[in-house]
Order: structure tokens, then C-alpha cells, then sequence
């Protein structure tokens, strides 16, 4: 199996990650151990669907503890503008194809949030911002179209 590249991520991003990790690890965990053993106290497993549905969390929650602790192991934690390109952890301001302005903030893995004006590198937008600079103007191919945008400001 091919080893997958390294997730880059937003100190910020890394942050939340750690912060979700230790919350299922601390929190949820335990209370999910509860939840089984209370559900094998009631007896008869075959035909309990309150262990069922614990069962169903903990794989559910173990599962996404494996692929946060991947991500951390393999991330790899970047710092924004790069000699004026555009990169990850990057404040931008352009200007869209209908004349107005926005800003966004280019995020790492996991750390999007479109209605906060945080764009992933890997979204179609944020890989058409990429490695840009202030004044390029950039056509991107959007689920929409190819759109063009002027990029006015590198932060």
C-alpha cells in the first residue's frame, strides 16, 4: 500500500485536532465503556440493541481516534505566505468574477469552514489560489464553471 503525503495543517488546525483527540480519548471513551457495560449488565446480548448501538459508537469513535492520531503523526505544519505566494495559513483578499470583494483564509486539512471565509488548499478555489500572488489574476474551475478572480492582497 502506498504511503499516503503528509496532511498540512494550520497550527490552528493542528491544535484542533489534538484538542478532538483528547476529548474522545478522555471523555468519550469512558463514557462509551459505560454505556457497554451497562448494556452486558442487561443479559441476554444477542437481542440488545442498546449494546448494539455502543458497539456501533465505540468502532465509530475508535475509528476516528486511528485517523487523528495519523494525521498528527504524518502532518505537516505550515506557516502561511511564502515570499508573497499564496500557501497555506495565507489571508487573501480578491476580487470575484461579479466585482466584489472577499477574503479568505487559505486552511489545512480539516480546518475549512466556508461560512467563516476558510477555504481549503485542497478545495477547488483553494487549489486555484495556490502559489499565486497579489495582481495575478486567476482562473479557477469551480463546480460552476471556470470563474476568474483577481487576487488584490497576500497576507
Amino acid at each position: 500500500m502506498a504511503k499516503k503525503p503528509p496532511q498540512k495543517l494550520t497550527q490552528e488546525g493542528y491544535d484542533k485536532l489534538k484538542a478532538e483527540l483528547k476529548e474522545l480519548e478522555e471523555v468519550e471513551r469512558p463514557k462509551i465503556a459505560q454505556l457497554l457495560k451497562d448494556a452486558i449488565a442487561e443479559g441476554d446480548l444477542s437481542e440488545n440493541a442498546a449494546y448494539e448501538e455502543a458497539k456501533d459508537a465505540q468502532a465509530r469513535m475508535e475509528g476516528r481516534v486511528n485517523e487523528i492520531k495519523q494525521i498528527l503523526n504524518t502532518a505537516e505544519i505550515v506557516k502561511g505566505t511564502k515570499g508573497g505566494k499564496i500557501d497555506i495559513g495565507s489571508t487573501i483578499k480578491v476580487k470575484t468574477p461579479g466585482g466584489t470583494e472577499r477574503e479568505f483564509i487559505i486552511a489545512g486539512g480539516g480546518g475549512s469552514n466556508p461560512s467563516e471565509g476558510k477555504i481549503s488548499y485542497d478545495s477547488p478555489l483553494g487549489r486555484g489560489f495556490m502559489g499565486h500572488k497579489k495582481g495575478d489574476k486567476v482562473d479557477v474551475e469551480t463546480p460552476g464553471g471556470k470563474k476568474k478572480f483577481e487576487i488584490l492582497d497576500v497576507k
